[in-house]
């Protein structure tokens, strides 16, 4: 069995083949150069399929997966399964929200694909979580056992401040965007619009920055420190209320594409501390395993398991 996988969210689309059990190699598009998911499929295939014999398609989209056709939450693409198949001849097409897939890789995980943050025991069975920055922020469960794997729109809820300088800076958001949800901060987007804030709060004239140049400017200036800052503090709160919403007890896994180059900035102690912070349930916290999914294309994993599955 042949399947084409691919892992599509605002920014970039990533395409894979799933071939006699194995993944290979990743080739990466961007969605904006492509006018729809059926150009940027028919290149995927014309790379990495050239004879053809693909029976099978599953697409992991970062957006909400219920009627079809699936508009991507940060891109213009819609996708619907249909007009793949007929174009491709596909017997078989899966669309699922990008953060069902990360999910579903959670189990085939390996020690050398995560990097752990502070203690914790995984309880064997117990619900597991994963959530991350990308484009957007998006969050998933997995209940192992009945491999059971559940989309959120997690990623939207409020943000959380908990001290006088967040209030600050969540107050400045939500005047800027009408409200501050979690994506509005843990995201590409929101990181800038950290910055922005920050520059505001501390009335310093900095230049516009994206996620990249905050990033690359954090050790030096003022404004982008402390938007880094707040950005890790925001999300380790954000992951520990997510362990707590899940009783996820099998382990709480930071993925996303924003993370891994991130992951030197990362200070383990301060990020555990804040992850635990959740009074009276501290001690709960201090038992769930917290992980940094280092796997350079975990949602593949977890797209082959679904495409093998049937």
């Amino acid at each position: 069995m042949k399947a084409l996988l691919a892992d599509i969210g605002g920014t970039n689309a990533r395409f894979a083949l799933l071939d006699g059990g194995a993944v290979g190699a990743p080739l990466i598009l961007q969605v904006a150069a492509h006018p729809s998911v059926e150009d940027a499929v028919a290149t995927a295939l014309a790379r990495l399929a050239p004879e053809g014999g693909v029976q099978r398609a599953v697409l992991a989209l970062a957006g909400p997966v219920v009627t079809e056709p699936v508009r991507l939450t940060n891109a213009h693409w819609a996708v619907a399964s249909a007009p793949l198949a007929a174009r491709f001849g596909f017997t078989q097409v899966r669309l699922v929200n990008d953060f069902l897939a990360l999910a579903h890789a959670l189990p085939h995980l390996r020690p050398g694909d995560v990097t752990r943050i502070g203690g914790g025991t995984a309880i064997p069975g117990a619900p597991m979580v994963v959530l991350g920055p990308g484009t957007g922020l998006g969050v998933a469960g997995f209940i192992p056992g009945v491999n059971l794997a559940i989309p959120t729109e997690g990623g939207h809820i409020s943000l959380a401040p908990t001290n006088p300088r967040e209030d600050q800076v969540v107050a400045a958001l939500r005047a800027r965007l009408g409200r501050a949800g979690a994506e509005h901060a843990l995201s590409g987007r929101g990181l800038a619009n950290l910055h922005a804030v920050v520059a505001e709060l501390q009335g310093a004239a900095v230049p516009v920055r994206d996620a990249a140049a905050v990033a690359a400017a954090a050790d030096s200036c003022p404004v982008a420190s402390e938007a880094m800052a707040h950005f890790l503090n925001f999300l380790a709160g954000c992951a520990g209320d997510m362990a707590l919403a899940w009783g996820a007890r099998g382990g709480v896994f930071l993925a996303g594409g924003i993370l891994p180059r991130l992951i030197d900035r990362l200070d383990a102690a301060d990020f555990r501390a804040r992850f635990e912070a959740k009074e009276p349930m501290a001690q709960w916290m201090a038992d769930v395993p917290l992980s940094l999914v280092t796997h350079p294309a975990p949602a593949f994993l977890g797209l082959a398991a679904i495409a093998q599955a049937g």
